[in-house]
C-alpha cells in the first residue's frame, strides 16, 4: 500500500499562520478558504490596484454579475471593505484566508508589489489640517474621499515631500497609471507609480485640504491649505487642471516656520553683502531682486528684511503668498477675488505709518510707479520683477512707463539671480568636459571640472542642494548718467561692470571653477 504523501512544506506554514484567520472567520460566519490553485480573473484583479492589495493583503477571485468575490485577511477592518466597493462599483461576497497565503498569491498575481507603502502610513506621517478645510460644509459623496487609507496615503505623500526637502508635488495621470513626481533642488524626481483607479479619491481628498469644490472636475480650480507636519506648518499651494486622464495636480509646498537667512548666508562675495547690507540701512530707496520664477527672489527678500528688522522700524509686506510668517512685521496677504490687489494694498499702506515696505511683486505700471512713488518720499521699498539681468531691469521699468527722473532718484541696487545646482559630494568625480563646450565657454584645456555621478544619497541625479550664482548692480552717480528714456541696456551693463559688478554667467563660471557646480550648469545660466 503507497504511503500518504505529505504536505508540502509551505501548505503546513498556511494552515499553521491561517489559525488566527480561521477563527476570524467561524466567528463572522464567512467561509475560509486556501487559495493554493486558485486563479483570480483578470477582470477582478482590475478592479483592485496592486497598491491596495499589498498593503491590506487583498486577492480579488472573480465577478458574477454585480457582485466581487475578494479573500482578504480582516474582514472587520470596515473602511478597507467600503474602499473596495466604491473602486469595483459592486456588491462583494468576502472570503477569509491565511494572511501569508493572500501574501504569496498576491505576489503571484500583481507581480511587482512597487508603490504598496504608499498605504503604510507612521504616526510621524500624520498631519493637522487647515480649519478652513476642517470646516468646509460636506458635499454629497465627500465620505468617500474620507476613507482613512485614503486619507493616509495623501498624508504619506505631503510628509514624504516635506521630509524630502521638494518644493513641489505634481501628481501627473496617466493612461494606465499615475505619476507621483517631486521637484527637488529645482529638478523633478519621479517617486513612484499608484493605479489610475485611486486618482478620482487621492484628488478628492486633496481637494477637501484646500477647501475646493469636490463635484467640478471639469475646470482648472486654485486652493490653499495649512497643514502641520512633525511640529512644522507648511502652506500648500494647490492647483488642479483636467486632463485627458484626469484631474492633474501640482502642489506648492511652502514652509512658513524655516529659520530665515541673513543677507551673509546668501552666496554674495563679502564685498557684496557688506554693500546690500548698506544699502538695506538706508532710510529710502529702492531694491530690486529679479530673476525667473523659483530662483530664490523671495529667500533674498526675507534675508534682507531679517536684517533691517535689528533696526526697530515699522515693516509692512504685501505679498502672494506670504512664505515666511516673520515676528514682527505686518504681512498683508494678496486676495484678488475680493479685489485686494499689489496696487490697492500699497495705496493704502502709506497711512500705515511704514519705515520700509516690501512688495512680493511689480507686476504693472500702476504697481511700479507708487512703489517708486514711495520710496521717493522717505521709504525703504523693497521687490521683485521677472527680467533676465540686472541692466534690462531699468529698461523694464521704462516699459512700465516709470518716469527715468523718478528711476534716477530713487534706485539704490539691483540683484540679478539664479539658482544653480551644487555637486554632490557624495559622488564628485572630475568630468569630462566637451571640447566644444570648453571653446564656446572660452575655457582652457588644462581646467579641471566636477560633476556628480549619481548615488543614493542624491537619488542618482549627482546634484544635492542649490546656491545662488548671481550680479549685483549699484546706481552709481556715472550710472545715474545713463538712466534715460531710451536707456540703452548694453551702455548700463558696461558701466556696471566698470563699477565693479562680476556678470553672472561669469560667476557661474568661477563656481564651476571652484569645484562647486558641473560646467553645464554654469553654461545653462550663460544660455539664458
Amino acid at each position: 500500500m503507497p504511503m500518504a504523501e505529505a504536505p508540502p512544506r509551505d501548505a503546513a506554514q498556511v494552515t499553521a499562520a491561517g489559525n488566527i484567520e480561521q477563527l476570524l472567520a467561524q466567528r463572522l460566519g464567512l467561509p475560509f478558504i486556501t487559495l493554493a490553485g486558485k486563479v483570480p480573473s483578470p477582470g477582478a484583479l482590475a478592479m483592485v490596484p496592486a497598491e491596495l492589495a499589498y498593503a491590506r493583503s487583498i486577492l480579488p477571485l472573480d465577478v458574477h454579475g454585480d457582485v466581487l468575490r475578494v479573500a482578504l485577511a480582516d474582514p472587520a477592518d470596515a473602511d478597507t471593505i467600503h474602499l473596495l466597493q466604491f473602486l469595483a462599483g459592486k456588491r462583494l461576497q468576502l472570503f477569509v484566508a491565511a494572511r501569508a497565503d493572500l501574501d504569496r498569491a498576491i505576489a503571484s498575481h500583481y507581480g511587482d508589489s512597487h508603490g504598496a507603502d504608499l498605504f503604510e502610513v507612521s504616526k510621524d506621517d500624520e498631519i493637522v489640517e487647515t480649519p478652513q478645510a476642517a470646516a468646509r460644509p460636506s458635499v454629497p459623496d465627500e465620505q468617500r474621499y474620507m476613507l482613512r487609507p485614503i486619507v493616509r496615503l495623501v498624508a504619506h505623500i505631503l510628509t514624504m515631500a516635506v521630509r524630502r526637502g521638494a518644493s513641489d508635488i505634481h501628481i501627473r495621470p496617466g493612461e494606465g497609471d499615475v505619476d507621483l513626481v517631486f521637484r527637488i533642488d529645482g529638478v523633478l524626481v519621479p517617486i513612484r507609480t499608484f493605479s489610475q483607479s485611486l486618482l478620482p479619491m487621492v484628488v478628492g481628498r486633496i481637494k477637501i485640504l484646500g477647501a475646493m469644490d469636490i463635484t467640478e472636475r471639469r475646470l482648472p480650480q486654485d486652493g490653499q491649505a495649512r497643514i502641520g507636519v512633525n511640529g512644522r506648518m507648511v502652506d500648500l499651494r494647490i492647483s488642479t487642471i483636467p486632463t485627458i486622464h484626469g484631474e492633474s495636480v501640482v502642489i506648492r509646498l511652502l514652509n512658513t516656520s524655516i529659520a530665515m537667512k541673513s543677507i551673509a548666508d546668501l552666496g554674495l562675495s563679502p564685498q557684496d553683502a557688506a554693500r546690500l547690507a548698506d544699502a538695506c540701512e538706508r532710510n529710502q530707496g529702492m531694491v530690486l531682486v529679479t530673476g525667473p520664477t523659483g530662483s530664490g527672489k523671495s529667500t533674498t527678500l526675507y534675508a534682507a528684511l531679517n536684517s533691517i528688522l535689528q533696526r526697530n522700524v515699522n515693516i509692512i509686506t504685501v505679498e502672494n503668498p506670504v512664505e515666511y510668517h516673520i515676528p514682527g512685521v505686518e504681512q498683508v496677504p494678496i486676495n484678488a477675488e475680493v479685489g485686494l490687489t499689489f496696487s490697492r494694498v500699497l495705496r493704502n499702506i502709506l497711512r500705515h505709518d511704514p519705515d520700509v515696505i516690501m512688495v512680493g511683486e511689480i507686476r504693472d505700471h500702476e504697481t511700479a510707479k507708487i512703489a517708486v512713488e514711495s520710496a521717493l518720499t522717505g521709504h525703504l521699498m523693497l521687490s521683485t520683477l521677472h527680467t533676465n539681468s540686472a541692466a534690462a531691469t531699468i529698461a523694464r521699468l521704462l516699459e512700465m512707463d516709470v518716469e527715468a527722473y523718478l528711476i534716477r532718484a530713487t534706485l539704490l541696487c539691483i540683484l540679478s539671480q539664479r539658482l544653480v545646482r551644487l555637486i554632490c559630494p557624495d559622488c564628485k568625480a572630475p568630468d569630462a568636459v566637451d571640447p566644444s563646450l570648453r571653446q564656446a565657454m572660452g575655457l582652457g584645456e588644462g581646467e579641471v571640472f566636477y560633476a556628480g555621478r549619481g548615488c543614493p544619497a542624491c537619488n542618482g541625479t549627482g546634484s544635492r542642494g542649490r546656491r545662488m550664482t548671481y550680479e549685483l548692480l549699484f546706481v552709481t552717480p556715472a550710472m545715474r548718467q545713463l538712466i534715460v528714456d531710451d536707456a540703452d541696456s548694453d551702455a548700463i551693463n558696461a558701466q556696471a561692470e566698470a563699477d565693479g559688478m562680476v556678470p553672472l554667467p561669469r560667476h557661474a563660471v568661477e563656481l564651476a571653477r571652484q569645484g562647486l557646480i558641473p560646467l553645464n550648469e554654469a553654461y545653462r545660466m550663460r544660455a539664458d
